[in-house]
């Protein structure tokens, strides 16, 4: 009994051994093996970017927060100094979660993926909407007590949406690529 298993494998590895060798010759699986390797050597536009991310969606947190903490203290800034800065860090993240998005795995095409790269795409966006909703079913509501608890300006108020629009773009540009990067497989190189 035990020999027969052993020989049902042996002709198993065989014929696995032999279905590989057949395909060998057309390049593919060292093209797969080479995509999916940590070799440093690899040429790639779309690889995981996982520390990039955390940075830009850290800065963006820290600039909601800013408003937040300092609130009375901005009403001694002139409104166009504010103006300017808030002009500035807007160029600077988007230009930033654009250039995240576009070089991360999910920067080609879509019609591009195969199936893996496909159903890593659309749980990575499921991801990214799904936190998005429910990060603004939670702080809208709180930002909106918060701002007639403490009886914000007009002003006031408009920071702290102007800076809360700035996450919410932030995340939406970055998050599907910090998750697809997270869980994107990798094999060692042989």
């Amino acid at each position: 009994m035990k020999r027969s298993h052993q020989g049902m494998l042996s002709r198993l590895n065989d014929t696995l051994r032999w279905m590989d060798n057949t395909v060998r010759w057309t390049g593919f699986p060292a093209r797969v093996a080479d995509d999916m390797s940590d070799d440093p050597l690899v040429d790639r536009n779309h690889r995981p970017l996982r520390w990039f991310p955390i940075f830009y969606i850290a800065v963006s947190c820290v600039l909601l927060v800013l408003p937040l903490i300092w609130l009375l203290k901005l009403d001694h800034v002139r409104p166009g100094a504010i103006v300017a800065s808030m002009t500035a860090m807007v160029i600077c993240l988007m230009t930033g979660a654009v250039s995240i998005h576009t070089s991360g795995p999910l920067g080609k095409p879509s019609r591009e993926d195969d199936e893996r790269e496909a159903t890593l795409r659309k749980d990575s966006f499921l991801f990214c909407l799904g936190l998005l909703a429910a990060l603004n079913c939670l702080g809208q509501p709180s930002l909106l007590i918060l701002s007639h608890w403490q009886g914000w300006s007009i002003a006031q108020s408009a920071m702290v949406v102007f800076c809360t629009l700035m996450l919410n773009a932030v995340l939406l540009g970055t998050l599907p690529t910090l998750y697809a990067s997270w869980n994107f497989p990798r094999l060692p190189r042989e």
